[in-house]
């Protein structure tokens, strides 16, 4: 079995399609971290003795642990979101499990870079075999990659397809379908 590359592997790699990835700002987290220091300094100043107090100085704590878990989450290495720079289009993330019996069909499409074929390929809820797509609303690029089911983990078993034009917009229609 071949080793290829993981889709996040290959946007990350990506020079020449202009896939850059934008770092969510972390002004909302700090808002709420602000809002939560306040409530907590408004429980024990202004309402000081009064039953109100603890109530809201455990509020005032809990909004700041939750805006400090969101401002590590948003300021982490992973985080941000991967952007289409031609268009500004956000790559989203889909996970498509199909029949285990279309896998080779999805591999012969994939391969004689028939991507009308794709539409005929039945979804399941649950399957050993998944398809990892990122791609844009509008339908301007799509990548996809074929991943099958080794005990423990899902590994590809096909390369990395970057799809624009027609055959984006057919795997787009494939997605929301």
């Amino acid at each position: 079995m071949e080793n290829f590359e993981r889709i996040e592997e290959k946007i990350q790699n990506m020079k020449d399609e202009k896939i850059i990835k934008v770092k969510s700002s972390p002004f909302g987290s700090i808002i709420v971290i602000i809002a939560g220091i306040l409530i907590a300094i408004l429980g024990l100043t202004i309402f000081k003795g009064a039953s109100l107090t603890p109530l809201l100085v455990v509020t005032g704590a809990v909004i700041i642990i939750v805006g400090v878990i969101y401002l590590v989450m948003k300021t982490s290495k992973n985080s941000g979101d991967y952007i289409y720079e031609p268009t500004g289009g956000k790559l989203k993330k889909y996970k498509i499990y199909i029949d285990t019996s279309n896998a080779r069909k999805m591999i012969s499409c994939i391969t004689n870079k028939d991507f009308n074929g794709v539409k005929t390929i039945k979804k399941t809820m649950d399957s050993g075999c998944l398809m990892e797509i990122r791609g844009t609303d509008d339908g301007s690029i799509f990548l996809f990659q074929l991943l099958e089911y080794i005990p423990h983990d899902f590994v590809p078993s096909s390369p990395v397809i970057v799809l624009h034009g027609e055959d984006a917009k057919i795997m787009l229609d494939f997605v929301k379908s």
